[in-house]
């Protein structure tokens, strides 16, 4: 498996519906003006996702927890971003299938994939959720970090579906909605600039008609109270958030009512066998 470098050749492909273009441009905007300055991932900030703890407090190592062991085996980054998940997964000696719709966050996956030396695990695609480029059946295991609320998330969950192998996990972080009283008081916060106008976190209703879709709902843990506030704040400094998000998960074991005020959900859903 290989990084697909035709996946940038845009220039011949039809155009795209509106959502998409929209998306694709936006996204695209984000890939550039984040560019990461080092895509070199050192050895220790892999290794924390190795044998993540059912107890962690931080969200992409739960989601990781889930997938559980990807050695081995075949894994889809849905919406892989700058791909950074698709270098912890393909470094972990997953085979990696990243899939995006911005052509500039795959030129960066690219590119992050080339700087780690795992290029021979790693093929890139540029693709819909709604039409996932994958064959039935094939893969066993998909990672999908804050994409369903750009997209339709029914429509995603059953195209995961159908690329899973039997028994197959998918492992989910998404921000979900909150009362209504904390969706006003988020409205007076900087909205963060990776943030779509028209994109909503899911209900928990639409997340269970997700897990539903991909065949039957599994754990799931919700993270961020405080680190949330300052993520929103711009105040993103790795120890402060590394204390925020301590604080967070020992406020959400003992005070179940807090756990209303908290997103992104993590959750797995799994094809039967």
């Amino acid at each position: 498996m290989a990084v697909n470098q035709e996946t940038f050749d845009l220039g011949s492909e039809p155009a795209l519906p509106a959502r998409l273009e929209r998306e694709r441009i936006h996204f695209n905007k984000v890939a550039i003006r984040n560019f990461p300055p080092d895509l070199v991932m050192p050895l220790w900030s892999v290794r924390r996702y190795e044998h993540p703890s059912a107890e962690t407090s931080f969200p992409l190592e739960y989601a990781f927890y889930l997938l559980g062991d990807v050695r081995g085996r075949t894994i889809v980054d849905l919406g892989c971003g700058d791909g950074l998940n698709t270098v912890i997964l393909a470094s972990l000696g997953a085979r990696v299938i990243a899939i995006d719709i911005s052509d500039k966050s795959l030129e960066t996956t690219s590119n992050r994939v080339w700087a780690n030396r795992i290029e021979k695990n790693v093929l890139v695609v540029h693709g819909d959720a709604a039409a996932i480029p994958v064959e039935d059946g094939r893969v066993d295991g998909v990672l999908c970090s804050s994409l369903l609320r750009h997209v339709d998330c029914v429509a995603a969950a059953r195209q995961i579906r159908r690329i899973l192998k039997p028994g197959g996990v998918a492992s989910f972080v998404e921000q979900v909605n909150g009362p209504v009283w904390l969706a006003k008081v988020r409205s007076f916060l900087p909205r963060p600039e990776h943030v779509i106008d028209d994109e909503r976190p899911l209900t928990l209703k639409q997340v269970c008609s997700v897990s539903r879709a991909v065949g039957s709902p599994g754990r799931s843990r919700k993270f961020m109270l405080t680190s949330r506030i300052l993520d929103r704040l711009g105040l993103r400094h790795i120890s402060a958030m590394q204390k925020s998000h301590m604080m967070d998960s020992w406020i959400l074991r003992r005070f179940a009512f807090a756990r209303a005020l908290a997103s992104p959900l993590v959750w797995e859903a799994r094809k039967e066998r």
